[in-house]
């Protein structure tokens, strides 16, 4: 029988251990991981691995101080979690879970619940996702929440629930990267102050990166890792800009960021937030890249990676950019509930 419940802090362990079964289970069993998984450099038995070694490979399911971390974090500020536990006779144990973020976002979404991530184990007498799906639901409406988004990393339930006919694709966005050097110097007149994180007007801004909710990918990055010694150095994150400029005769406030994971990658992921009616101005977004450029002129950050919907990487490619094809698309659907 399965139980449906909000998740409890004596379910930690219980979580990590699911997470890394179906890790190790992806990855064909593995003995040995890399330390540096982008590179693919030197590898080592995963119980050698450092704590920020194995988040970089699995992310912050992937230990018990992690993840008391990132739970603390996400019910402090919005989101919670649920559980599938199924019961056979008088054993327990949680099959599934699923992390939803509850955010007030930009039209069309709304007030949404995002399904951030959700996990189920192979092995279980009664398939959880449906349930679990159907329970997040419930619960997001419960919260006075009006839409429900599915984000890349819970592609488990795109693929159980995509059947509903009232699942609109809201984004299927890609990476585009170019180099510092490829950016020629704007001529658009602009100003530059710092965006404290307490005085950034997300809810009010729409994010070029839609593969997940533009507050979660914010406040999420670096914010709970801040307190880990072992995490220092994870997440190294630009403080966002707040960029006023003269465009096509419009005085216009932009946001613009950065982040990357160590110095695992070259080029540094690059955010840009405009105001709601500018999100297909592809000239100021070009210009907001050019201006990035010179905002972050520094020999440490050789270029930038863009994540935006295909009909703007298009454009993207025309003004310079390459796209990687072995990185497929990060779709994200969206319905009412």
């Amino acid at each position: 029988m399965i139980t449906l419940r909000p998740i409890r802090p004596s379910d930690i362990n219980a979580i990590v251990s699911l997470s890394n079964r179906r890790l190790w289970q992806r990855g064909t069993g593995y003995d040995e991981w890399y330390t540096d998984p982008v590179k693919k450099t030197n590898q080592l038995p995963w119980d050698n691995l450092t704590l920020y070694q194995r988040f970089l490979t699995s992310g912050v399911w992937c230990d018990p101080l992690l993840y008391k971390n990132h739970l603390n974090w996400l019910t402090r500020n919005g989101g919670f979690v649920l559980a599938a536990e199924e019961s056979d006779a008088v054993m327990k144990r949680i099959v599934a879970f699923a992390e939803i973020w509850c955010a007030e976002e930009p039209a069309p979404m709304g007030k949404t619940g995002s399904i951030v991530i959700m996990e189920a184990d192979t092995t279980f007498i009664e398939d959880p996702i449906s349930k679990l799906y159907a329970h997040a639901k419930k619960e997001i409406r419960s919260r006075g929440f009006s839409t429900l988004a599915i984000c890349p990393f819970s592609s488990r339930a795109v693929s159980a629930n995509l059947d509903d006919s009232r699942w609109e694709l809201l984004a299927l966005t890609r990476k585009y990267r170019i180099a510092r050097s490829g950016l020629t110097p704007t001529t658009i007149p602009y100003t530059i102050e710092d965006a404290p994180i307490a005085e950034m007007p997300v809810k009010e801004l729409f994010c070029l990166d839609q593969s997940t909710s533009p507050s979660y990918l914010w406040s999420s990055i670096g914010e709970e890792f801040e307190l880990l010694p072992e995490m220092k150095g994870a997440i190294q994150r630009g403080r966002a800009k707040k960029v006023r400029m003269e465009h096509q005769g419009q005085s216009i406030t932009a946001v613009i960021w950065l982040w990357t994971f160590g110095d695992l990658q070259d080029y540094w992921r690059l955010g840009i937030w405009v105001p709601p009616g500018m999100e297909e101005n592809r000239e100021m977004m070009y210009e907001l890249v050019r201006i990035s450029a010179e905002v972050w002129n520094t020999e440490d950050i050789p270029g930038f990676e863009l994540c935006v919907d295909e009909e703007n990487g298009s454009f993207l490619i025309n003004r310079g950019f390459s796209i990687d094809e072995n990185i497929p698309a990060e779709p994200r659907y969206y319905t009412g509930v």
